[in-house]
C-alpha cells in the first residue's frame, strides 16, 4: 500500500505525536548537521566540530519546538474531526445511535461477516402518550427506553434510535429463537421504567419485530422485521414477533401473551 505524505503527517493521539516529533526532529538536525559539516570542512576545518554541536543544539531545539506547536494543532484537529463524526452519528436525547449511525455500524459488522438479527421496536401508544401528557413525558419516555435498551445489551449486539419512537436493534450470532428470546427480555424490561417525570398509572410498553439478516440488501431485511412489528402490533401490541418463527413442519412458535408472559416453541 502507497504511503501518501497525509498519512505520514497525520496525528491521531499523544504517543503517535511524541513518536512523529521525534523523527522528524532527528531527521532535521541530521540534515543541518550535514551541510553544516559539509560547508565547514571545506571552509573553516578547525571549527568542524564546535559547530557540529552548535548547530546539533540550535537546530534540535528549534525543531522540537516548531514541530511539537504544529503536531499539537494537528492533533486538536483530529479530535474535533473524530467529536463531530461522532456527533453527526449519535442522537442526542437518547445518546444512541441516530439512523445512519446504527446502519453504517451494521453495514460494517456485516461487511466483516458478523452473523446478525435486525429487530425494529416501537413504542406503543406513543401518540397518546405525548397528546396526553405533553411533549415533556414523550422525550423522557423515549429517553428512558433508549436507555433500557442500552443498557440491556452488550457487544456484539447494539442499538440505535432510527426515528420518533422507534428502535432498531442489532443482535449477533443468534439464531431465530435465541434472537426473540433476547429481544422479548428487552420488551419486558421496559415495565421497570418509572420516575417522578413519568404520571402515575403510565406503563410503557413496545412492540418488537425481527427478522435474520441474509446476504441481501439491509433495507430489504429492515422491511421484513418491519412488517414483524405490524404482525404484533396487529395481535394486541406489548409482545415481539418474528418473522423467522412460523408454523413449519410440526414447529410452532407460540405468540407471546399479553402481559408479558414468554411465548414457547414446542415441536
Amino acid at each position: 500500500m502507497p504511503i501518501s505524505v497525509a498519512s505520514i503527517a497525520a496525528i491521531r493521539s499523544q504517543r503517535e505525536m511524541r513518536i512523529k516529533v521525534l523523527v522528524a526532529t532527528l531527521g532535521i538536525v541530521a540534515v543541518t548537521d550535514g551541510v553544516d559539516a559539509l560547508v565547514n570542512l571545506y571552509t573553516q576545518p578547525d571549527r568542524l566540530w564546535p559547530s557540529f554541536v552548535q548547530t546539533t543544539l540550535i537546530a534540535a531545539v528549534m525543531a522540537l519546538l516548531f514541530l511539537g506547536l504544529l503536531a499539537r494543532a494537528n492533533l486538536r484537529l483530529y479530535e474535533l474531526k473524530e467529536r463531530f463524526e461522532a456527533l453527526a452519528l449519535t442522537d442526542i436525547q437518547t445518546g444512541l445511535l441516530n439512523r445512519r449511525g446504527f446502519f453504517a455500524q451494521l453495514d460494517r459488522v456485516r461487511a466483516a461477516g458478523g452473523d446478525m438479527t435486525l429487530g425494529v421496536v416501537d413504542i406503543d401508544h406513543f401518540k397518546r402518550i405525548n397528546d396526553t401528557h405533553g411533549h415533556l413525558v414523550g422525550d423522557y419516555v423515549i429517553a428512558e427506553v433508549g436507555r433500557s435498551l442500552r443498557d440491556g445489551l452488550s457487544p456484539p449486539h447494539f442499538v440505535g434510535r432510527v426515528g420518533g419512537e422507534e428502535f432498531a436493534i442489532a443482535l449477533g450470532g443468534l439464531n431465530p429463537f435465541e434472537a426473540w428470546k433476547t429481544a422479548d427480555g428487552l420488551r419486558a424490561g421496559l415495565a421497570s421504567i418509572g420516575g417522578a417525570q413519568l404520571p402515575a398509572g403510565l406503563a410503557i410498553t413496545a412492540s418488537i419485530g425481527l427478522t435474520k439478516m441474509g446476504d441481501g440488501d439491509t433495507m430489504a431485511s429492515y422491511a421484513r422485521a418491519d412488517q414483524a412489528l405490524y404482525r404484533a402490533k396487529q395481535e394486541g401490541r406489548d409482545r415481539s414477533v418474528s418473522a423467522d418463527l412460523e408454523i413449519e413442519g410440526n414447529v410452532v412458535m407460540l405468540p407471546v401473551l399479553q402481559g408479558g408472559r414468554s411465548g414457547e416453541i414446542i415441536g
